[in-house]
């Protein structure tokens, strides 16, 4: 089994692994011995364990309809690796699968339902002839900012509260509105992975992994802001 953690004992040219498998390479250093061997073989295994999630994301999304469990399951795994940073990359990816398989599946769909509501909110609007139609146009711009924020924060909500469907749409809507600063910059990370991907296609077999690594890191500093004001409420309210 492949993990994604910490290796143990000394490397010399030759494939060590520790218990339960890990990755480790033949790159006749000792980890930790030297600053630099130490962080270039950080370096190649971060490298390694995103390869090796990204590729599991990439089959899991291969029926489309599975596209929202198998984003769920990736950031499950990603919450997992910042957050305890010895974990197994394959056990984890498929036990998120199945615990949230159905709660993200349904919200799959009504993302779904909702985007071509909201498309077609736009198309009827734009037919309209009288002055009101500009003001449904900043309304429905508005509503579409927050639905495009809240399509970033989901997945790091769903996994992060353990909460209903319901709940997780609330909550992905007040974080991204909490933390727009940090939501614009995920943004704009999914469009350079979008660009980085149509230039070099073969970056799809790691960028993925990586932005959900980096979008996760920007959503937890909401995690934590919404902690410390409840703390700092709680605080008071005593």
């Amino acid at each position: 089994m492949l993990r994604i953690g910490k290796c143990t004992g000394k490397v010399f040219g030759i494939w060590k692994r520790p218990r339960g498998v890990g990755v480790s390479f033949p790159l006749g250093f000792e980890r930790g011995n030297d600053d630099m061997d130490g962080k270039l073989y950080r370096t190649m295994e971060f490298i390694m364990n995103a390869f090796i999630l990204n590729l599991l994301w990439l089959v899991v999304c291969l029926p489309i309809l599975t596209i929202f469990p198998a984003t769920t399951a990736l950031f499950g795994v990603v919450r997992e690796w910042q957050k305890e940073n010895d974990i197994k990359v394959f056990s984890a990816f498929f036990r998120h699968l199945k615990a949230n398989f159905k709660q993200s599946f349904v919200l799959g769909i009504l993302w779904i339902v909702f985007t071509f509501l909201l498309i077609g909110d736009f198309i009827i609007t734009n037919q309209m002839q009288s002055n009101l139609k500009y003001v449904l146009f900043a309304v429905f711009f508005l509503l579409s900012i927050v639905y495009l924020f809240a399509s970033i924060s989901i997945f790091p909500v769903i996994v992060h509260y353990r909460v209903s469907w319901k709940e997780a749409i609330k909550n992905a809507m007040l974080l991204s509105i909490g933390i727009p600063h940090f939501m614009l910059l995920s943004l704009v990370m999914i469009a350079g992975t979008v660009g980085l991907i149509f230039f070099f296609p073969a970056a799809s077999m790691l960028v993925f992994s990586i932005a959900a690594y980096l979008i996760y890191a920007l959503v937890s500093k909401g995690f934590h802001k919404e902690k410390k004001v409840q703390t700092n409420y709680q605080t008071a309210a005593n």
